[in-house]
């Protein structure tokens, strides 16, 4: 399964002791589903240094402080779904297909060209 689809709901829970974070999704067709983000998108979100610190050992209060963060950078984004043995995930999408069209007048500076 790979297809599109926005970010209606959001909620963090802990499995073995672990953060995930549970969306739910509307897709083109009106389906719902339900997804997984992945490790590396939830680091993105909410950077575990900001957060934390260099601790390891969390108190789950802080749960009640990062679910309504994710929800504010998260709800209506849209993402792409797929599955993995057996699990239905989602990533946000790329930034690789996006070409910015610079106009002829304007001579953007060395830096900003890679």
């Amino acid at each position: 399964m790979k297809e599109k689809g926005k970010i209606e709901g959001v909620h963090l829970f802990l499995r073995q002791g672990r953060l995930k974070a549970e969306i739910r999704i509307l897709n083109s067709s009106g389906q719902v589903l339900k997804a997984y983000l992945p490790d590396r998108e939830l680091s993105a979100m909410l950077p575990r240094f900001m957060l934390l610190g260099k601790t390891k050992d969390v108190p789950i209060e802080i749960l009640d402080t990062m679910e309504p963060m994710l929800k504010k950078l998260s709800l209506g984004r849209q993402v792409r779904v797929w599955t993995y043995k057996d699990d239905t995930y989602a990533s946000f999408l790329s930034w690789r297909p996006v070409r910015f069209q610079i106009p002829d007048s304007l001579s953007p500076p060395a830096a900003h060209q890679a």
